[in-house]
């Protein structure tokens, strides 16, 4: 008889204690935060550790460490929640961590413990290499012996009333799959506008930027989307770039190499929210970009918008000086505009926040400048000032006037400096910020 090769199987390995246990995907619904505080659901004798209310539904959350001996969490866990479906049921368990996807065939898997009790929710295990094996979670039997899931009422009257069930099949997408060097990702193609030679870099303090359709865009390292510990996230040299961008903002990713266009199913959320991960054809772990999320913790994303300013040397000769170099136009009580290469790098503000910012191991000073509305939102730009290398939080960054777009003024009894720029007839003027102390609004 001819042999036969047995289907792949997609597991979400995790652990609970000292338990690494082993899910099919098609069971996980979603991994959250575990809340702090939980509904309760009084229950005399149970696992049930409570709810939480996802979506509009009430879901009842299990805790399989009040039935099983499952051992000590491991050191520094944190707590989370893994949705899992049966079905039309839906059920919580709490989980110490989710660690990866892991890819193995069907026949892989060996039923070790034979009996039907159904008090039992472990039956088989999976060998996953390295000598580890996951113990296989039997969902449906979980569901049944907890006793408690809860079912979408729209859902179950729609079913009530659909046509014969057919297979449900997990809707898979389709990504452009790029090699950083430091692991694979996975882009939207539609989000992916261009693949070129990496161009000439200009490292301004930790940041990277580069000139791409006449503006200058912001790099940031392949190593900052893993988010590995103790991984150099300074931007260094590779054959490729890759353009991400997502209405008007932009990002470039240093790649070295484009491998191919790959579809794929839902994945496991990766730790820092910044995508899913996932296992290609190859067996290898690929990190589908979220990219609108990945442009809003940058930004400096927002700076690539300045392609349109135009230079105002035809229309205003003999009025001032062209700007030798790039100014960053930012919202702070005002508009005001900053050399490029003042600032050592732009990051979200961390609120609620004081006066100092941890900076690369040591703390800086921090100063304010929204003015009377500073509000939870904002952008911090660290930039050297009066105090010396300072961390300067403004209501957001606005665009990138190029060297050459503008021209320079000195105006008022104090020499104070300003630059002007003509996008298309629309005038706009802007005073070059003083980084010592609030800006007055202009």
């Amino acid at each position: 008889m001819p042999a036969t090769c047995s289907a792949p199987l997609t597991l979400a390995r995790i652990r609970i204690g000292e338990v690494g246990i082993g899910v099919r995907i098609e069971a996980v619904l979603q991994a959250l935060p575990l809340p702090a505080t939980l509904g309760r659901l009084p229950l005399r004798t149970h696992a049930l550790l409570g709810m939480v209310d996802h979506d509009g539904m009430a879901v009842p959350v299990v805790d399989l460490a009040r039935w099983l001996d499952v051992g000590a969490a491991p050191a520094g866990a944190v707590p989370q929640l893994l949705l899992l479906r049966d079905g039309d049921r839906t059920v919580g368990l709490r989980v110490d961590a989710l660690e990866e996807l892991v890819e193995v065939e069907a026949a892989a898997l060996q039923r070790l413990h034979h009996g039907d009790d159904p008090d039992d929710v472990f039956h088989s295990a999976v060998p996953v290499g390295n000598g580890v094996l996951l113990s296989l979670l039997e969902v449906t039997r979980l569901t049944d012996l907890a006793l408690c899931w809860s079912t979408d009422p729209a859902a179950t009257t729609a079913a009530a009333s659909a046509a014969p069930p057919v297979v449900d099949t997990l809707q898979r997408t389709c990504y452009a799959l790029l090699d950083t060097g430091h692991g694979l990702i996975g882009v939207p193609p539609a989000a992916l506008a261009e693949v070129l030679a990496l161009p000439p870099l200009t490292h301004i303090g930790s940041s990277a930027w580069c000139r791409w359709n006449d503006s200058q865009l912001a790099l940031i390292a392949s190593t900052a989307l893993f988010q590995a510990p103790g991984v150099d996230t300074r931007v260094a040299a590779a054959p490729l770039l890759a353009v991400l961008q997502q209405a008007d903002l932009t990002l470039g990713v240093p790649v070295q190499a484009v491998l191919r266009l790959e579809e794929f199913g839902p994945g496991v959320p990766s730790t820092d929210g910044v995508g899913e991960n996932v296992i290609d054809a190859s067996g290898a772990t690929v990190l589908l970009v979220d990219v609108a999320r990945l442009l809003a913790r940058h930004p400096e994303a927002a700076l690539a918008r300045g392609d349109s300013v135009t230079s105002t040397a035809s229309t205003s000769a003999g009025t001032g000086t062209g700007n030798a170099e790039a100014y960053v136009v930012f919202d702070a009580a005002g508009l005001q505009a900053l050399p490029l290469a003042a600032i050592e790098q732009i990051v979200p503000l961390d609120a609620p926040h004081g006066t100092t910012m941890a900076w690369h191991g040591a703390a800086i000073p921090l100063i304010d400048l929204r003015g009377d509305a500073p509000g939870a939102d904002g952008t911090v730009l660290v930039a050297q000032g009066a105090q010396g290398l300072t961390g300067h939080v403004v209501r957001s960054v606005q665009s990138l006037i190029p060297a050459g777009a503008g021209r320079m003024f000195n105006m008022g009894a104090d020499g104070t400096e300003f630059i002007m720029t003509d996008d298309g007839g629309q005038k706009a003027t802007y005073r070059i910020a003083s980084l010592g102390a609030p800006q007055a609004a202009n």
